[in-house]
């Protein structure tokens, strides 16, 4: 699937979708940067209401959300769920949403965090990797898409 005359010059936001905290990501217009951008706690906040208010407050054009393509039976409870969820959001927000594999971007997540120096505190802060989950599943997306 090659997007990327569809996607060109959009600003594009990737959810971390999790049924406690939901990450999202975002790119610029031209898809050199992404950027960890906000955390909703679920239990505080209603998650299509925050994220509508979201995609409009930053120009959103396109969304793309992680679910895990793992072959398993274990997760299709999960993956039912997260498929509400984008018809859902398709519908408050009138975006397209594209599905992105994602499959170990928690670990990915915690490895970048290592990487760029996070110490074990600032690694455990809720929503860290949940918001890095969210850029690396957006830079997948972009970097199969190009």
């Amino acid at each position: 699937m090659n997007l990327a005359n569809e996607l060109k010059n959009k600003r594009i936001a990737a959810i971390d979708y999790g049924k406690r905290r939901i990450g999202i990501a975002v790119c610029d217009i031209l898809h050199i940067t992404v950027t960890p951008k906000l955390l909703i706690d679920t239990k505080f906040e209603d998650k299509f209401t925050r994220i509508a208010k979201f995609v409009q407050e930053e120009s959103i054009d396109a969304l793309v959300v992680g679910i895990p393509e793992r072959d398993d039976d274990k997760n299709k409870e999960f993956i039912d769920e997260i498929k509400n969820f984008i018809e859902k959001i398709k519908e408050i927000t009138g975006l397209n949403v594209y599905e992105q594999d994602e499959s170990y971007s928690t670990i990915d997540a915690v490895n970048t965090m290592i990487s760029i120096g996070y110490g074990k505190k600032k690694r455990r802060e809720k929503g860290n990797k949940d918001k890095i989950a969210a850029a690396i599943i957006l830079r997948n997306f972009l970097e199969s898409n190009e």
